[in-house]
This record gives C-alpha cells, sequence and structure tokens, in this order.
C-alpha cells in the first residue's frame, strides 16, 4: 500500500472515532431529553432562545409518617392524559387543583404582559413558556375535577393563597417597560412559583390521589427550575 492511502485510511479512522466520541457526550450530557425551561417553538440557535436547565432535583415531604424523598427531574406532566375517577382522593387533592386553577390563572396573566413590555428577549420566551404551560395545565385540572362531578370553586379567598399579586402589583407591573418591568416581572414571578412550590408541598403530605402526587411532584420541579432559570437571567 502507498504511503498516501495508508494517510488516507488513518485519516478516516480518526474522523470516525472523533464522531463517535462526540456522539457518546452529547447522548449523555441530555439524559431527561429536551430541554424543559427552553420556550416552546425555539429553535437552539434563535433569539432569545432559553439556555438548557439545570439537572434540578425536588426534595418531597413525605405523608406522616413516611421520609421525605429525592426526585429527579423525570416526572410525569399535568399535560398528560387525566385518569378516571375510579382512583381514590380526598378534600387535599380536590382542593389543590381548585386552588391552582385561580393561581395558575394569574401566572398566564402576568406572563402576557412581557411581550410588549419586556426588554430581555429571555424574559419573553421564558413568559411565553409559563403561559402555554399552565394554561395546559389549567385544562388538565378541571378535566380531574369534572370526571369527579366536582366544581371548581373551594371556597378559599384565593387573594390569601401564597403567592399570589394583589391588583395593585399588577397594576404597578402593568406600567412598566424595559429593564425595570424584567426585573419586577422576575421578582414578582419567583414568589408566584414559590407559592406554587408550597402549595404542591401542602398536598404531597395530606394528598391521596397518585395523579395528584405527580401533578404535584411536576409543578414543585418545573417552577424550581423556571426560579433557577430567572435567577440566572438577572446575574446575566
Amino acid at each position: 500500500m502507498r504511503l498516501t492511502d495508508r494517510r488516507v485510511l488513518i485519516g478516516a479512522g480518526v474522523i470516525a472515532v472523533l464522531a463517535v466520541a462526540v456522539t457518546g457526550i452529547a447522548l449523555a450530557s441530555s439524559p431527561g431529553g429536551p430541554d424543559p425551561a427552553a420556550a416552546p417553538g425555539a429553535s437552539s440557535g434563535s433569539a432569545g432562545a432559553a439556555e438548557p436547565a439545570p439537572q434540578r432535583s425536588v426534595l418531597l415531604p413525605g405523608k406522616p409518617g413516611e421520609s421525605a424523598q429525592v426526585v429527579l427531574p423525570s416526572v410525569p406532566t399535568a399535560n398528560a392524559d387525566v385518569p378516571g375517577a375510579n382512583e381514590p382522593w380526598n378534600q387535599a387533592d380536590a382542593d389543590f387543583l381548585r386552588d391552582m386553577i385561580p393561581h395558575h390563572r394569574q401566572a398566564v396573566e402576568i406572563s402576557a404582559l412581557a411581550k410588549t413590555r419586556a426588554a430581555n428577549p429571555q424574559i419573553t420566551a421564558l413568559a411565553e413558556r409559563i403561559s402555554v404551560t399552565q394554561a395546559g395545565e389549567i385544562n388538565a385540572y378541571r378535566g380531574w375535577l369534572t370526571q369527579r362531578n366536582l366544581g371548581e370553586n373551594s371556597g378559599h379567598d384565593h387573594a390569601t393563597m401564597p403567592g399570589m399579586q394583589s391588583p395593585e402589583r399588577i397594576a404597578e407591573l402593568t406600567a412598566l417597560t424595559g429593564d425595570e418591568f424584567d426585573r419586577t416581572f422576575v421578582e414578582m414571578m419567583k414568589d408566584h412559583h414559590g407559592g406554587a412550590i408550597a402549595m404542591a408541598g401542602d398536598v404531597l403530605k395530606a394528598g391521596q390521589d397518585p395523579w395528584v402526587r405527580q401533578t404535584a411532584t411536576s409543578v414543585a420541579h418545573e417552577q424550581g427550575v423556571e426560579i433557577d432559570r430567572m435567577n440566572s437571567i438577572l446575574v446575566g
């Protein structure tokens, strides 16, 4: 074999090895599939697309007498098909979903403001993701209640729920634009998300329905990841 031919074969072999190595690294770095914090429909090269979310585990409290457990990001989401009404459930399950409907509805309302007021495209992308995700979850919660012939009213004062923003605060945010809007939006949404995580923790301690517990786990994880994302946006 000529020296030139041997060089060609060696070069091709090196390229093949590098291709396998790069593929292995890519697969190892994305165990959970698509980035859960990316904005819907955003490509990896588009302006304002969210960066990969951190792999954030969630410490969930157990029922009375049970130990807490660490849950990894791969958890069922509230957008999955709602199971039938044959699973055991209790009042805590129903009230959690009833309360999360107006809680999510306010998050969608606040997020809608970002489209015309935010300066940072990452804020716009995150707000769009919150709107789409939580609107879908509201529909899932309503489906669970409908299958059990339950209404949406829990009888609770929604204004006192953890993380709920007052009409005055929302009016203040509505009047802002640019960097001021971005900072206030992050402050309010982090508080709002923190309230949802607290509510999820309560139903995980008192609830009974498996799907509701899976949904609460998803809420705790997803909104925790979004809080991390908002912190990184402000720092950046």
